[in-house]
């Protein structure tokens, strides 16, 4: 994918819309690492990751989130709220937002931003996104089996491949 190296990024990611997707269709769980590289090739100004408080986050994500460079939001309900006001205050200073979830909530998000002249992509899984978050995007990349952790077998998440 082509991409401007100047524009100044935004990554804002559902956690609870992306992993939950990744887990119902490929049965583990979302290489972050490997997303945030994808993304890159441009200033990637904050990384935000979104989950409610009731949701556990290992101690291990944490650390492993702020060595990416990547902070944590927790809001006591769905994170929807907190990420779109995130989203619009910190679009003064971005060139693109990259919008991790394909949740429909997020249109008029994706309309706002559009209309303040930011880029919007988003990056989610196909088979759980909205066909008008698809559209309304300026970019949508799907995310595919590639996007997930393998274990050190190389199974996706410690899962044995399906027999035939």
């Amino acid at each position: 994918m082509s991409s401007l190296v100047y524009q100044k990024v935004g990554v804002f990611i559902d956690a609870e819309n992306i992993e939950l997707s990744g887990y119902n269709i490929f049965g583990g769980r979302t290489n972050y690492a490997l997303l945030i590289e994808e993304i890159g090739g441009r200033e990637i100004t904050r990384i935000i990751y979104y989950k409610p408080i009731h949701k556990t986050i290992s101690d291990d994500f944490r650390r492993f989130w702020v060595n990416l460079g990547g902070e944590v939001k927790q809001p006591i309900k769905n994170a929807d709220a907190w990420l779109t006001i995130d989203a619009v205050t910190l679009s003064e200073k971005l060139d693109v937002v990259a919008l991790v979830g394909g949740d429909k909530d997020y249109l008029p998000l994706i309309w706002y931003l559009k209309n303040r002249g930011c880029k919007v992509e988003v990056w989610s899984y196909p088979e759980t996104s909205s066909d008008m978050i698809k559209e309304a995007a300026d970019l949508f990349v799907p995310l595919t089996e590639r996007f997930m952790i393998q274990d050190k077998q190389g199974h996706k998440n410690g899962r044995q491949p399906k027999k035939s």
